[in-house]
């Protein structure tokens, strides 16, 4: 009975360190595909390539707008002055996850 017990523990185990290594592999993907996106259609214009932003424009590293999924999406999609909406960009539509997976990596710990 024992052995069984053990037997079963490490499928478990198994399973679970399996699930655990393709999800850190699916996170890197998705950062490394935002991080492209954020390149490709321009944020680093106004938001620099360091994601501090300016003046005029949010620091993407410490703006609460960018903490809350739902709201940074709004933004992104809808905008919000001086914020054009991207909504009409199927690339950014698509890859708004990964935007925000990107955005989200880079913040202090």
């Amino acid at each position: 009975m024992n052995k069984k017990f053990s037997v079963i523990g490490a499928i478990v185990a198994g399973a679970f360190l399996a699930g655990a290594a393709q999800s850190a592999l699916a996170d890197e993907t998705s950062i490394a595909a935002g991080e492209l996106l954020y390149k490709r259609e321009g944020c680093t214009t106004c938001h620099g390539s360091n994601l501090q932003g300016s003046a005029a424009f949010p620091n993407l590293l410490t703006s609460p707008k960018t903490a809350d999924k739902a709201l940074f999406s709004a933004i992104v999609l809808e905008g919000k002055s001086p914020m054009p909406s991207y909504k009409a960009n199927a690339k950014v539509s698509a890859g708004l996850d990964s935007l925000y997976d990107y955005i989200n990596s880079k913040k202090p710990k």
